[in-house]
């Protein structure tokens, strides 16, 4: 399945546990670490752009990282990845910390990501109002970086790595866990009532430390199936209850003439509306009557 079926299919409360055949966890009782490179190397090719061997030579660095750590990499194993010399890796790059940068950058955190991720957890209300639903972002992340073992395992070798403030990823990491915050905080999440900030940003770290704990495992057991573990996850996290509505931009019913601004972390204040009702003055032009659209009661 493509990870976005999964989700479709979890939605519908469908059972879904990937492409195993087991009911239940997908761990093994006999792990075996994921293979995550094959032993193929680059092709070598003699004329390539300067941009195509900078990608090629970040694409090295990752393989190398992830398989030995910052610390245990050398810019001859990079050169020998490649098929280049060390002294002709030079004219890419200018150091090892330099070169640590362009994986980060252009490797990791990538338009492509942000694209996948943010884009279908987005909706709109009938007001023009756009909000993003939560457990469809935490579930895009995991479908994402599901496709991308290499680079989960470079990610988590690199943060357990930069806990010691002399590696040159730390102030990169603590930068990144905060400059993702300050995002995430000035986004209009769609949220239940009794999420303001404070109690928004536990959600965020709670879940955010859930997905880097089970990418660990994942790694460690090649039999895993991290969509089909989150989606177990998500059962506990974002219990129907509560969450029913909130899920995903599905939720939200075209033929609605329902204004959802006092549920946006943004629209409603920053309070994520507490114990207000939808409304039809204010704000919005929107209707009161709750169409298309199943919140949960006032009491939950």
């Amino acid at each position: 399945m493509t990870g976005v079926e999964d989700w479709n299919q979890y939605r519908a409360g469908k059972k879904v546990v990937g492409s195993c055949p087991t009911v239940g966890s997908t761990f093994s009782e006999n792990p075996r670490a994921r293979q995550v490179f094959t032993g193929k190397g680059f092709t070598r090719r003699k004329r390539m752009t300067a941009d195509e061997r900078r990608d090629q030579i970040v694409k090295a660095a990752v393989k190398v990282i992830a398989a030995k750590g910052f610390w245990g990499m050398s810019l001859q194993d990079v050169a020998d990845q490649v098929g280049i010399t060390e002294a002709a890796l030079y004219h890419y790059i200018d150091s090892k910390n330099d070169l640590f940068s362009m994986v980060m950058e252009q490797a990791y955190d990538s338009p492509e990501a942000d694209e996948f991720i943010y884009k279908t957890c987005t909706g709109t209300d009938a007001d023009g109002h756009s909000l993003l639903f939560f457990p469809r972002f935490c579930a895009n992340n995991v479908i994402f970086n599901a496709r991308r073992p290499e680079m989960v395992k470079l990610f988590s070798i690199l943060n357990g790595e930069a806990l010691s403030p002399s590696h040159p990823a730390h102030r990169y990491f603590i930068g990144r866990n905060q400059k993702f915050w300050q995002t995430i905080k000035s986004l209009n999440w769609c949220l239940p009532r009794g999420y303001d900030l404070d109690r928004f940003h536990h959600m965020w770290m709670l879940c955010m430390s859930a997905m880097d704990g089970l990418q660990y495992r994942w790694l460690a057991d090649g039999s895993a199936d991290l969509v089909a573990e989150w989606f177990a996850f998500s059962d506990e996290l974002f219990p129907q209850e509560k969450w029913h509505g909130f899920m995903d931009p599905s939720d939200i019913d075209p033929d609605s003439e329902d204004c959802l601004a006092s549920y946006g972390l943004v629209t409603g204040g920053g309070q994520a509306v507490q114990d207000r009702q939808l409304r039809s003055d204010g704000v919005c032009g929107g209707t009161a009557a709750a169409k298309g659209i199943h919140r949960p009661e006032d009491s939950k």
